[in-house]
């Protein structure tokens, strides 16, 4: 598909280290007071791994880069959870659909490294399928303001049908049934 050849990655030896060293590097990078030459002396010594600083450095900003990441995005999420919960005629679907575009649209700006691997046509076909979520959630709802709509009005032709012997019931009910219609069509 591609006929270039991949640049490699100046920290892809970092990737190549076995998950309880690189798990013992991320320990020691939350240490603020151990350098990134200590973290090359104990590769060396204790690990008997040859790993450049640049290595280090460039594995250290991207771990950086993606906590911060995760960190911005529970920040934004919580947000708008309490902002949802605050607000009871915000639908939840709506808002978590609205998250997860933002999310994804977010990706494919800031183009990340590992967006960069996914293909082009991967990240369309996800952008659909989220469009395709959001479309079906507002037939169904519309589906179910129609039926509503139904109910109601056959719920109206029975009642009707029986109190029309109580001119007053008939009045309140009325002005009770048009209140309800209203609010209906606000919401």
């Amino acid at each position: 598909m591609n006929d270039r050849p991949r640049k490699t990655r100046s920290d892809s030896k970092m990737y190549q280290l076995p998950k309880d060293v690189l798990a013992q590097i991320n320990g020691m990078l939350l240490d603020e007071n151990m350098k990134y030459s200590d973290i090359q002396h104990w590769l060396e010594t204790e690990q008997g791994m040859k790993i450049s600083l640049s290595s280090i450095s460039n594995y250290a900003v991207k771990i950086y880069q993606a906590a911060q990441r995760v960190s911005d995005d529970l920040e934004r999420t919580k947000f708008f959870l309490d902002y949802i919960g605050s607000k009871s005629e915000i639908d939840a679907g709506k808002a978590t659909t609205a998250i997860l575009k933002s999310g994804l649209l977010q990706k494919i700006a800031t183009a990340e490294e590992e967006f960069n691997e996914m293909p082009i046509e991967k990240a369309g076909r996800l952008l659909v399928e989220i469009n395709r979520t959001e479309i079906a959630r507002e037939r169904l709802e519309l589906d179910y303001k129609k039926k509503m709509q139904l109910a109601l009005e056959a719920f109206e032709g029975d009642i009707m049908g029986q109190i029309k012997k109580y001119p007053e019931i008939r009045e309140k009910f009325m002005a009770a049934l048009f209140e309800l219609k209203q609010k209906m069509q606000e919401n």
